[in-house]
């Protein structure tokens, strides 16, 4: 099995000339690549980067070492800045940033502060799920409670599934969500949840299976999933696209939907030489085939759903040709209030 995927490195390396795969071993040969992740540390993000910088490197031409910084700020917004207009566009720097990052260019248009149809993608680790739950002694515990009461939601930001979540339900459902953003990451919005300070939250449910100990006592309720797919921990909790009573309805949980399931894909900027962009997805293709990978990803809990950066970049595409009029239904939803 391990000669399968290496033959799988080398064959995608093959469709580079011999003189460049030579030239990019070359290049990456005692370097230090950087993963650039938009939040702190100890959140799903984070998670998913450190497992691919710990193999990664192997399949990597010219064995370079794969580290991970934390680049926290505006739903990692300043990650995805840094690594498309900052950094050197030489192959250097992976961002792994907000899946809702190319939403937001969708609303922002001309406006947006960066052009994530640009984004060289390696790849997408994970099609994940999200889930709005509340916490077990929160005094609003059902959707229906929700529709009636005023349930605070945390959040990092307007780049986020936690912000766009919470409101395209108010949208969809006529829940009552109030989302406080500003948090700095998922992990300090699970902290303040168990604190107290917040009733719920909105986001992958990966998270969650970082704390099996919430699952085992019963301290969270889910209310909503959102994904294109039912998690099997969560088949008696309706998804958001069912909910929904009209066209116009189904078409906003929709987007939000398939925005999700992009979920986990590092990529790099739009300026790093073509042979280093094969080469790193060459990579990345031969770790989520690893079968050391995909084993200790089942030991530590962490799921995998492997799509390659040329199938993540024709879903992308695909998933945000939409309507203007469902852009503009969607950037009054998410204005602020």
């Amino acid at each position: 099995m391990i000669r399968f995927v290496l033959a799988i490195a080398a064959l995608a390396l093959a469709t580079v000339s011999p003189a460049h795969a030579d030239a990019v071993s070359d290049f990456y040969k005692g370097k230090t690549v950087t993963i650039y992740v938009g939040f702190t540390p100890g959140g799903n993000y984070d998670l998913y980067a450190r497992m691919l910088s710990e193999f990664m490197p192997r399949h990597m031409p010219g064995n370079p070492q794969l580290v991970v910084q934390n680049k926290p700020g505006a739903a990692s917004l300043n990650a995805a800045q840094s690594v498309m207009k900052v950094l050197p566009q030489d192959g250097l720097s992976i961002a792994m940033t907000a899946n809702m990052l190319p939403l937001e260019q969708l609303l922002e248009g001309a406006n947006a502060a960066i052009d994530m149809k640009k984004a060289r993608w390696l790849g997408n680790m994970v099609e994940l799920t999200s889930a709005a739950i509340v916490w077990h002694d929160s005094p609003i515990k059902t959707l229906d409670e929700m529709k009636q009461k005023e349930t605070v939601f945390g959040s990092t930001g307007p780049s986020g599934e936690t912000y766009v979540v919470p409101l395209a339900m108010n949208a969809i459902l006529g829940t009552k969500i109030k989302v406080v953003a500003g948090y700095p990451g998922i992990t300090e919005v699970m902290v303040a949840l168990e604190r107290g300070e917040i009733q719920g939250r909105s986001g992958s449910w990966q998270n969650v299976l970082q704390h099996p100990d919430w699952i085992a006592g019963k301290k969270i309720i889910p209310i909503v999933q959102v994904g294109v797919r039912k998690h099997p921990d969560l088949a008696g909790v309706p998804q958001l696209s069912e909910l929904a009573k009209t066209p116009e309805d189904k078409q906003l949980a929709d987007l939000v939907s398939n925005s999700i399931a992009v979920s986990r894909a590092p990529w790099v900027g739009p300026g790093v030489p073509e042979e280093r962009v094969k080469a790193l997805r060459a990579a990345f293709d031969a770790t989520m085939k690893d079968p050391e990978f995909v084993k200790v990803a089942q030991e530590r809990n962490v799921e995998l759903t492997y799509m390659s950066g040329e199938d993540v970049e024709k879903r992308l595409s695909k998933s945000l040709d939409v309507s203007p009029e469902l852009v503009t239904r969607l950037k009054t939803i998410l204005e602020p209030k």
